[in-house]
């Protein structure tokens, strides 16, 4: 007697429209996932409508990579009584950091672009009659793209020797972006085809195909060096030089298919 009843509840999960008109206004819904169990139906032009028995299930696609480059912002502050003087240290200063990027490193000019530059006064307010000049500082900050992680520690080391004391942020992230949205996308189709037989083997019936994909955009998620850190003098730092770790970066992406099932 159960299995009767569960034979008709299952009818009733899959039934196509021709069986009755309230699988339309309230087709099969699953609670983990937004998947459904619907005909669908295809107009053909002239034509009266063909039906279709559909399921529709969303698959995510997801899986960790070691980066292989790294963003590094490295910044020169330097003061002057004026703007002149505090801009003529920072070329002098940021002239040992080119050396360094350049011939010690010997980075490729492309992967160095300057990301700020500012000369500003600084101002007292103890005076009672209001702000006063005190002098100017001049900052210039460029972002290095670096892929030898290995050795990013030696070069935060490298140019807080040459004048640097501000590193603004360091972030890791990956070159091959393509090749892995595409290993994302592959994850993602599977795990939709996986949703979708089960839900038709619960149902009796097998899958026949798919009639529509949509993909949402594949997401890359670079890893920030968490709180980034500044270098004010080069003895503060640590004899045994800087320890930088990659880490791992995540990467997903998300699908929605539509099966026909039979």
């Amino acid at each position: 007697m159960m299995g009767q009843q569960l034979n008709r509840s299952k009818k009733w999960l899959i039934g196509s429209v021709a069986a009755g008109a309230l699988v339309l206004a309230a087709p099969f819904y699953s609670s983990t996932a937004a998947e459904f169990i619907k005909p669908a139906t295809a107009e053909a032009a002239g034509e009266q409508s063909m039906e279709r028995n559909t399921i529709v299930v969303s698959g995510q696609g997801e899986f960790s990579v070691t980066p292989d480059v790294a963003y590094v912002t490295l910044g020169i502050q330097t003061q002057g009584k004026t703007a002149n003087e505090a801009q003529k240290g920072n070329a002098e200063a940021f002239a040992k950091l080119e050396k360094v990027l350049f011939e010690t490193f010997k980075l490729d000019k492309k992967d160095v672009k300057s990301s700020g530059f500012n000369v500003q006064p600084e101002y007292s307010y103890e005076d009672k009659s209001g702000p006063k000049i005190t002098g100017y500082s001049a900052n210039h900050s460029v972002t290095v793209t670096y892929r030898d992680l290995a050795k990013i520690g030696d070069l935060l080391d490298a140019a807080s020797a040459a004048g640097v004391n501000r590193v603004n942020g360091v972030q890791f992230g990956t070159e091959k972006g393509e090749e892995y949205e595409l290993q994302v996308i592959e994850k993602a189709m599977a795990n939709a085809e996986t949703k979708a037989k089960s839900i038709a083997k619960y149902a009796g019936k097998t899958l026949k195909g798919i009639i529509h994909v949509e993909q949402s955009s594949t997401a890359n998620y670079p890893r920030p060096l968490e709180g980034g850190f500044a270098m004010a003098k080069a003895e503060a730092m640590d004899a045994a030089g800087t320890s930088i770790q990659a880490g791992e970066l995540k990467l997903s992406g998300s699908v929605q298919v539509t099966f026909e099932f039979q």
